[in-house]
């Protein structure tokens, strides 16, 4: 059966040169901009990016199953095999001879190359401080030393995981548990399992979990389940069972993604739950504060 691998490889943004890194990054950024929880007021954009969703991550599969199988990506040049079936590659040759052309312009080996090792750090200092300065000017968050942004590696009392996706939620697909949880000790049927602890998938999803033996990377749970809420008062480590680790933390806030919660002496006392990535938070408990 032909596959057309190229057409995977235009739904993901990607060109057939494209690396192991590149699909990944690509993959999340663009399920992340289309998924249907960004367009809950809008049905018709909902059932859209729905639609764009499902083609994102069959094309996904698509290149991820030939990853697995041969340690590589199919690449342009072998568009003539008979099993693959490129399509508009008729400038790929073009822009390979101009990039060519490019490495041997000498500015490229002498100025740029300079300027790119001196600019990379200092634009991210400055993408931080505006960050900062945005959160200020909007009243959210009061800066001071104490509330910079630390590495995670840095958490007192508890440690939490470096990686922003070091954790895979309901919902998420094998690749990201394999990312995260690693190889399972076996596979049977549609679950994988960890020792005796069990991830259950359902057309390549997550779809449940039993925690035994094995610790499960996991963070938030499972629709219809109930589970404890974080309310004001809570310490940093009750906040850490229920809602996993952080992508960032200070002493004084947390983020998990577009969300987070505050602290004033290792207590909650206050949050920001986004919809993009929603707290397990007692909206009741802070009214009453």
């Amino acid at each position: 059966m032909s596959v057309n691998y190229q057409h995977c490889y235009d739904l993901l943004q990607l060109n057939p040169n494209a690396t192991w890194e590149d699909l990944r990054k690509n993959y999340k950024r663009l399920v992340q901009r289309c998924h249907p929880d960004r367009f809950e007021q809008d049905p018709v954009a909902r059932e859209k990016a729905g639609i764009q969703l499902r083609e994102l991550n069959n094309a996904y599969q698509v290149l991820s199953d030939y990853y697995k199988s041969h340690r590589r990506l199919p690449l342009g040049k072998a568009a003539s095999h008979s099993s693959w079936q490129f399509q508009n590659t008729s400038g790929l040759e073009s822009r390979e001879e101009e990039y060519r052309a490019a490495k041997k312009w000498p500015v490229l080996n002498a100025v740029v190359s300079k300027w790119l090792v001196l600019g990379v750090p200092l634009g991210l200092i400055v993408l931080v401080f505006a960050f900062l300065l945005s959160q200020f000017s909007k009243g959210e968050v009061e800066v001071n030393e104490e509330e910079l942004l630390l590495p995670l590696s840095a958490l007192s009392p508890v440690s939490v995981a470096a990686k922003a996706d070091s954790t895979f939620r309901y919902g998420d697909s094998r690749e990201q548990v394999l990312a995260v949880q690693g190889n399972p000790t076996r596979i049977s049927g549609d679950s994988w399992f960890y020792g005796k602890s069990r991830v259950d998938f359902e057309q390549g999803y997550v779809v449940g979990w039993h925690i035994e033996d094995t610790p499960l990377q996991i963070s938030g749970a499972l629709p219809g389940k109930e589970r404890k809420r974080i309310y004001v008062g809570m310490s940093m480590e009750e906040v850490l069972a229920i809602q996993g680790a952080p992508v960032m933390k200070s002493r004084l806030r947390w983020d998990y993604g577009a969300s987070f919660i505050k602290f004033q002496n290792g207590k909650v006392v206050g949050w920001y739950s986004s919809v993009l990535r929603p707290l397990m938070v007692d909206e009741k408990s802070r009214s009453k504060n």
